[in-house]
């Protein structure tokens, strides 16, 4: 069985401790972000920040902080648990912990927002359909 709350919990730890072991973090999150397909714009539209310092993290002028560590974590993991919900909603032998991606669930679940779930949701969607056979044949 899939558990949101417990997959979710594990990204975070799994991307925040890439982040803070990374010998050039500021490579690492540009990485992050365009391999879950989003601009700087996007990127900081979600973490509340302007596009300009996003680019200034990217490039190493400014280190990023523990709190923008903990929210970039956040969005990467939930991110990816919604590719996996839409991935496990199309294969029949698993069981998912709730039926479908249910957004008022998902906001507890991920304490945000609805509008930056609503973004998420769309980013991970969009990345589940261009990886879609991979992400299956992984599940």
């Amino acid at each position: 069985m899939y558990h949101v709350e417990e997959e979710y919990e594990r990204y975070v730890r799994y991307y925040g401790g890439r982040l803070v072991s990374a010998d050039n973090p500021s490579q690492e999150i540009k990485l992050r972000r365009k391999a879950l397909g989003i601009t700087q714009e996007e990127l900081g539209n979600l973490l509340d920040l302007r596009r300009e310092t996003i680019s200034r993290i990217e490039n190493g002028s400014i280190k990023p902080t523990f709190d923008f560590v903990i929210r970039f974590s956040r969005t990467l993991a939930a991110a990816k648990v919604i590719r996996e919900l839409k991935a496990l909603s199309e294969v029949k032998d698993r069981e998912v912990s709730f039926p479908g991606i249910n957004p008022n669930l998902l906001m507890r679940y991920f304490n945000m927002p609805r509008r930056d779930l609503e973004m998420i949701s769309e980013i991970g969607i969009k990345g589940y359909e261009k990886s879609r056979a991979k992400i299956l044949k992984n599940l």
